[in-house]
């Protein structure tokens, strides 16, 4: 009896155990997370890395979004893009380094990477390889059917556009930019990758040739006619037949770039391995789809994004609130992480921020930038809007 009663004892012990275990294990993988985007002028020497790292373990940050493709070149040894030139060590591999240091720490390096954009520099980039120089051909153009490799920086900064923009629509970009993320995937066991700038600059792009001869094939319009206020082409048309043909061009815009999203998740399913794929994206959903052609709520009702960045950086609380409550009608909780601005205001501000989001159930927080939270008692103040104990120095 003695030893029936033992072996009861031990089964229930066993079985106590393991419902622990499972809840561990099911509250690790289902707990928060909470991740910085770190710029690539942040990951230029080795010291620099080992004190983000070290912040990272300290605040129990789970996830880095680490810049290593910012205008057309890489952070990393690559055959298809150009070493970032304002790296001084050119034997120096930042990404190689990132992920030999964190990935004992347990925390998640996504490779975050600026898809169209090219270069916003005053000067062309030194680097004979880059695609300003050897793929001109590939430069997004406006509605007046201007190229943007022919603009200055003034000209971008008066159109209130961030630079030169590769076109979606210009034939081999989508595949070209695919073989970058195959060649790094190939090279670096990243835990994601995080697409930035994965849009048009505006709603007055993209009138590349190539766009609009494949479009004039399909329904026997130049898309440029519909942009100009002009519109003696169309005299004798219904209003309707020429709103109906806006309509298209806008959807077939849009396509460019869904196609692109969906072939990213098909090449990280060729990886054999779990790689998250995400997006930094315009946080109002109803903008980001009408205004930039990126439907990211589509991406991820398809299954294409595993998660997408918002990009909330208002400093109005009201104005971060009514984004919130635009983005809660596109996509569940779990799909979203919140990015919060901490570079545009105050410690305290992006407290409440936190809050706000946690109490609509976006309990996964991104901050930009990791420059900012990094200085003194800034992330203290928005740990507390996590309900954490402030950690001692480790």
């Amino acid at each position: 009896m003695a030893r029936i009663f033992k072996g009861i004892l031990r089964a229930v012990a066993r079985t106590a155990l393991l419902i622990l275990g499972m809840t561990a294990a099911l509250s690790a993988a289902n707990r928060e997370r909470t991740a910085v985007w770190v710029v690539r002028d942040q990951i230029e020497t080795a010291a620099q890395i080992d004190q983000i790292i070290a912040f990272a373990s300290q605040w129990e940050l789970t996830d880095l979004f680490i810049q290593v493709r910012g205008r057309g070149d890489a952070c990393y040894r690559s055959r298809l893009s150009p070493f970032a030139e304002y790296l001084s060590d050119k034997q120096f591999d930042p990404l190689e380094y990132i992920l030999q240091r964190a990935r004992p720490r347990g925390i998640r390096i996504h490779a975050w990477l600026n898809i169209y954009i090219l270069w916003s520099a005053e000067k062309p980039p030194s680097d004979p390889r880059h695609l300003v120089h050897t793929r001109p051909d590939w430069i997004s153009v406006d509605a007046n059917g201007q190229s943007d490799r022919f603009k200055t920086r003034s000209e971008f900064q008066a159109s209130q556009s961030e630079g030169m923009y590769l076109s979606p629509l210009a034939r081999g970009v989508n595949e070209h930019l695919l073989a970058v993320i195959a060649e790094l995937l190939e090279r670096y066991e990243v835990d994601g990758v995080h697409l930035d700038y994965v849009r048009y600059p505006a709603q007055r792009y993209d009138y590349h040739l190539d766009g609009r001869m494949a479009f004039k094939t399909r329904l026997g319009v130049d898309p440029i006619l519909l942009s100009i206020s002009n519109k003696t082409f169309f005299e004798g048309w219904e209003l309707r037949v020429i709103d109906s043909l806006t309509i298209c061009w806008n959807d077939f815009r849009r396509e460019a770039i869904n196609r692109f999203i969906a072939d990213c998740r098909q090449l990280i399913e060729t990886q054999g391995r779990p790689i998250e794929l995400s997006a930094a994206v315009k946080p109002d959903p109803f903008e980001a789809r009408n205004h930039f052609y990126q439907d990211w709520p589509l991406w991820l009702k398809n299954g294409w994004l595993d998660f997408a960045v918002p990009m909330n950086y208002t400093r109005q609380t009201e104005s971060f609130e009514a984004t919130l409550e635009k983005i809660r009608l596109v996509a569940s909780a779990t799909k979203i992480w919140m990015g919060i601005g901490a570079y545009n205001q105050s410690r305290y501000d992006a407290m409440t921020k936190t809050m706000v989001s946690r109490s609509y159930g976006f309990g996964n927080v991104v901050y930009f930038s990791y420059k900012e939270v990094a200085a003194a008692h800034y992330f203290a103040t928005l740990r507390k809007a996590f309900g954490i104990p402030i950690p001692s120095a480790k």
